[in-house]
């Protein structure tokens, strides 16, 4: 008894753990909402509905890495807060440059997008993609404030937020109106309401105003911090492509409803990652930069994170391993049965994702920038080797899926030994 009230006792004293236990409390509120509403999201819309707003977020995901060039990770990084500031005005000006971008691309280019990926269908939502990049692009901005604020609380409540509003949006929307619009209006949503009640929230007690745009300021912040487009805005472009690859190249060669399967088994799969990956990383970035600045080394707050990243992996690994098919046939109708197939091939690589994926902000911390590009290109060009050859030589898209997924293992075994590396200064 008197050891349990120790570990008691040092939990409460723990303010790494308490903000763990903010973020993943709300976000833990916010995937209920989701998987409770989702059966009967499954059941309104098919797949080829969600294959092609899954086709959207694909695509969206990749250019979207290009919406801050990546120059949000010096928000926190900043020791002084009007650097920080400043810096966040680069950031609004690199987002709302790309918006205009995008929409004089779709204007050009979105009959050949649709014709190019085998799904027609995917044509008039593709002038959404403006406002999806705007508004995701400022929710990041305003996210990694909040995070150097240790404003978890509104990080939370938006999460809550956005689970609630989506599933209203598109369940009301789907039973008066058939095809995809619900699912994409409710997506619209999720991206727009976060950074409005982030920028109402942290303006009350913060000036963000125009006495930090600094012209001058502003371009030598760019140059100061140009590593991150150098580096690593090629690597996470390289990294997100990746994990979109699997989309595109269903799409065109299996069609937008093998697309729509495989996109329910990622998202609950992912579940895990954004429950407890996202609220200890975001926590985990502030801790370790924290400790690297002070102490030189962060080795004690990264074995702690990886001793609750593994012991958390564990059980949605074999309960996936040995159940997946039965209980999603069972929770969403016997059509997204084969879900849980690719659920049973993926798992392996998404429980290392769950432990890796927070722990290697590491990188970043220690400037390994030009190393992590490397791996992403290797990501890159072998990913791509086993999707093209393996859709030459077989029609067997699981195959296929089953290689990337031993591919993808390798590197995060990778990066989790690297990352460990560079945290206890080696």
């Amino acid at each position: 008894m008197k050891f349990v009230t120790k570990i008691l006792d040092k939990i409460k004293q723990s303010d790494f753990i308490k903000n763990v236990a903010t973020l993943a409390t709300g976000t833990t509120l916010a995937q209920s909402i989701s998987i409770f509403t989702a059966p009967v999201l499954y059941r309104i819309y098919s797949k080829v509905d969600y294959g092609t707003l899954g086709l959207y977020m694909a695509i969206i995901g990749v250019i979207g890495v290009f919406s801050t060039m990546q120059y949000t990770q010096p928000i926190l990084l900043e020791k002084e807060d009007d650097n920080a500031k400043t810096v966040m005005w680069l950031n609004h000006i690199i987002n709302t440059g790309l918006t205009i971008l995008v929409f004089l691309i779709v204007l050009g280019l979105g009959r050949f997008i649709g014709t190019f990926l085998n799904n027609e269908a995917i044509r008039p939502w593709l002038y959404l993609a403006p406002i999806s990049i705007f508004f995701n692009g400022q929710n990041e901005i305003f996210r990694v404030w909040a995070n150097r604020k240790k404003k978890y609380k509104i990080m939370s409540f938006n999460a809550i937020l956005s689970a609630i509003l989506v599933p209203i949006t598109s369940i009301s929307i789907g039973l008066l109106h058939k095809g995809p619009l619900g699912l994409f209006l409710g997506l619209l949503i999720s991206q727009i309401i976060p950074p409005i009640v982030m920028l109402i929230v942290i303006t009350k007690n913060e000036d963000l105003g125009f006495k930090y745009f600094n012209w001058n300021l502003i371009k030598i912040k760019a140059k100061e911090y140009s590593n991150f487009p150098l580096y690593t805005l090629p690597s996470e472009f390289i990294n997100r492509f990746t994990n979109q690859l699997p989309v595109f190249m269903l799409s065109t060669y299996s069609g937008p409803a093998t697309v729509g399967v495989y996109n329910l088994c990622v998202r609950m799969l992912g579940l895990p990652i954004q429950l407890i990956g996202s609220a200890v990383g975001e926590v985990f970035k502030q801790k370790a930069t924290l400790d690297f600045n002070t102490q030189g080394r962060f080795d004690s707050i990264f074995l702690k994170t990886l001793k609750i990243l593994i012991i958390t992996s564990i059980p949605p690994l074999l309960f996936i391993l040995f159940f997946a098919p039965k209980i999603f046939g069972f929770i969403f109708g016997a059509k997204w049965i084969e879900s849980g197939v690719f659920a049973q091939i993926l798992i392996l690589m998404y429980m290392l994702k769950l432990i890796t994926s927070p722990l290697s902000y590491s990188y970043i911390i220690r400037n390994r920038l030009k190393e992590d590009m490397y791996w992403h290109l290797y990501m890159l060009g072998s990913m791509s080797l086993v999707f093209f050859w393996g859709f030459k030589l077989t029609d067997n898209y699981k195959l296929i899926l089953f290689i990337f997924m031993l591919n993808y293992s390798f590197v995060y075994l990778i990066y989790l030994i690297r990352s460990y590396l560079f945290s206890n200064g080696k």
